[in-house]
């Protein structure tokens, strides 16, 4: 039996040519900005064989956690909706109204369509789904975002109508197994819901949102393994989750 899910957004570099079309910075600045902001190697943290799903694009580019609609993003106000126009420290982009639209149905829609189906194709097998929101974040992005400095080594982000609080207590249960301190929606708040279910309570669906601090994972190999050592457990326990 398989019904977890890890969604993993942000973990990729890879920017399409129309891109630069509407591009203000030169491609120097965007690569070392890309590489600031994304999610770095969280997609080879996870099980091998695991249900997941991967955007195949920078966030800087088209950023799928976000609401298409962006008078519900917060984060819309800061120049980082669906497509971006500022990173952590300047504008980056000038898109107008066609490209936006154009990137809207050829990426974003894509990928929330192949999420949906994902999801329902996983309930119908197993009569329930787990999707696990899988994300990193550095201090230094987060003090510049947010202003936020005293930060946990796992961030829980929670959906108040598809994240219980026994998969709560499980989550940091198992987290704080290896050491890690945990906080809920501190500094990111929520977790994924696939459109089909947004604003709907489906109790074969659970998601929670794992926000993990660069800083336990990246200095080390033997940081590195220890998480995905972690991660690798926690996917195993969580097939056996009721």
């Amino acid at each position: 039996m398989n019904y977890v899910l890890f969604h993993i957004p942000h973990s990729l570099l890879k920017i399409p040519k129309q891109f630069w079309a509407i591009c203000i910075k030169d491609k120097d600045y965007i690569s070392s900005s890309n590489l600031f902001m994304c999610d770095f190697l969280t997609d080879k943290l996870v099980p091998n064989k695991c249900h997941k799903l991967i955007f195949k694009y920078s966030r800087l580019f088209c950023d799928v956690e976000k609401f298409k609609d962006d008078k519900k993003e917060i984060m819309f106000q800061k120049g980082m909706g669906v497509i971006y126009t500022q990173d952590c420290d300047n504008i980056i982009t000038n898109p107008n109204y066609e490209y936006k639209n154009k990137v809207l149905k050829s990426y974003y829609d894509k990928h929330h369509n192949k999420l949906d189906k994902i999801v329902t194709n996983i309930i119908n097998q197993n009569k329930k789904c787990i999707i696990i929101d899988l994300h990193s974040y550095s201090d230094e992005m987060v003090k510049k975002l947010f202003n936020i400095k005293n930060t946990p080594d796992i961030c829980i982000g929670i959906d108040n109508n598809y994240t219980s609080k026994e998969l709560i207590d499980f989550t940091i249960k198992h987290f704080k197994q290896y050491n890690y301190s945990i906080d809920i929606n501190n500094p990111y708040v929520g977790t994924i819901i696939p459109n089909k279910f947004i604003n709907k309570k489906e109790d074969k669906l659970l998601s929670i949102m794992i926000e993990i601090n660069k800083r336990i994972y990246l200095n080390s190999k033997n940081d590195f393994n220890k998480l995905k050592e972690c991660l690798d457990e926690y996917y195993k326990k969580l097939n056996y989750f009721k």
